[in-house]
């Protein structure tokens, strides 16, 4: 697969935060992951930074302020991810993945239903 993407865990969580709520500055950010500032803020505004010249988020300076956005869509991201799983930890196949979801036993019964709901509406398309 080309242009691979791997993103840190902060880096997944600072996406996450950006998909959620769009333009934010990095005290925003901070905020949102950390409220008891249990990182400082100066590691979240260098993640970002190094995050814009990985070409994951866009800058705009608005006053004294920067301003950040996605620049990946959250779906294209996740399925990378998910494609580079299966291909690591899989073996390429994503019934060894499926199987290894439904054989979990932190898989409620709901959720079971629901993925056979999933299942036989694929089936139908």
């Amino acid at each position: 697969m080309k242009n691979k993407i791997a993103l840190s865990d902060l880096e997944w969580q600072i996406m996450q935060v950006l998909w959620e709520k769009g333009v934010v500055a990095v005290k925003e950010v901070w905020q949102a992951l950390y409220p008891d500032g249990e990182k400082a803020y100066t590691t979240i505004q260098t993640y970002m930074d190094r995050m814009v010249d990985k070409k994951l988020l866009n800058k705009q300076k608005i006053g004294l302020v920067n301003f950040y956005h996605a620049r990946i869509d959250k779906m294209k991201l996740l399925k990378q991810a998910m494609e580079n799983l299966v291909s690591h930890a899989f073996n390429g196949s994503f019934f060894s993945l499926a199987a290894f979801l439904v054989d979990s036993p932190n898989l409620s019964s709901e959720e079971l239903e629901k993925i056979k709901e999933l299942i036989k509406s694929k089936e139908e398309v």
